[in-house]
């Protein structure tokens, strides 16, 4: 199964990098750009439409990275208490019962 995962994961990039370069083909008029009152360099509008997306894709990552550090610190407990409570019950299954 993962390695069906990795061949989809692959093909996606590969769609991906192919949109890309269409995009920057079908985009060549260089644009003037200023971010903040700085003049950044003269490129090709597809250029720019593809570092505003890999911009924001990364900080859209980097936003969501807390959340999900602290689900899996989540999981690690839970998992180690489920584990606890499992021993637990097969010590008290294995002793016998007075009465």
């Amino acid at each position: 199964m993962t390695k069906v995962k990795r061949w989809i994961g692959l093909l996606l990039l590969l769609i991906c990098v192919l949109i890309g370069i269409w995009i920057v083909q079908d985009n060549p008029q260089e644009v003037p750009v200023t971010l903040l009152g700085f003049h950044l360099l003269q490129l090709p509008l597809g250029i720019w439409l593809l570092a505003a997306f890999l911009a924001g894709s990364v900080l859209s990552y980097l936003v969501s990275l807390p959340g999900s550090l602290g689900q899996r610190a989540q999981a690690r407990r839970l998992q180690r208490q489920l584990g606890l409570a499992d021993s637990e019950i097969k010590r008290l299954e294995s002793t016998p019962l007075k009465g």
